[in-house]
């Protein structure tokens, strides 16, 4: 499973953590709409532990984060936002995407850190000093390093 980055824009919205709920929500307002970005064919999720990265089929466009993740705020650290440019990100895989259907992301070491005072939610395998960054929706900030996905960067409203 590869990533490749594209000039665009990012899915305008607000990201959403619902402290009872344990989990992230993105909900589509304004600008390009997510009806204008999804296909005929639905839409499947890629997976890093219960986060899922959110992908139309047809496309293979990586268009949020949602999904139960209870450890949001599992180690607080300092964290410093990546720079990154908006953009979008597309997957090539040999897997055939079905509706409903994830796959994992390579990588069993994901760490994750909280920042309070920024309120950044990191969510990383390594921390590639040559990786690109892209902002694919509000609050959604993917890390790249030859392809590969190395890290997700969050910056939700947290709700309660």
């Amino acid at each position: 499973m590869k990533f490749s980055i594209q000039d665009g824009y990012p899915l305008e919205g607000v990201l959403t953590y619902d402290e009872s709920e344990y989990g992230f929500s993105f909900s589509a307002q304004g600008g390009e709409s997510l009806s204008e970005r999804l296909g005929s064919e639905g839409v499947a999720s890629v997976l890093i532990g219960t986060l899922q990265l959110e992908v139309d089929i047809e496309s293979r466009e990586v268009l949020f984060a949602w999904g139960y993740f209870p450890n949001v705020r599992g180690v607080v650290a300092e964290l410093t936002a990546p720079q990154f440019n908006p953009g979008q990100v597309f997957i090539s895989s040999d897997h055939s995407f079905e509706p409903g259907v994830s796959f994992e992301v390579p990588g069993d070491r994901w760490r994750v850190s909280y920042d309070p005072s920024s309120g950044w939610v990191a969510i990383r395998l390594n921390d590639a000093s040559g990786a690109k960054f892209a902002q694919i929706a509000s609050g959604t900030v993917l890390g790249f390093d030859n392809g590969d996905l190395i890290s997700v960067w969050l910056k939700p409203i947290f709700a309660e």
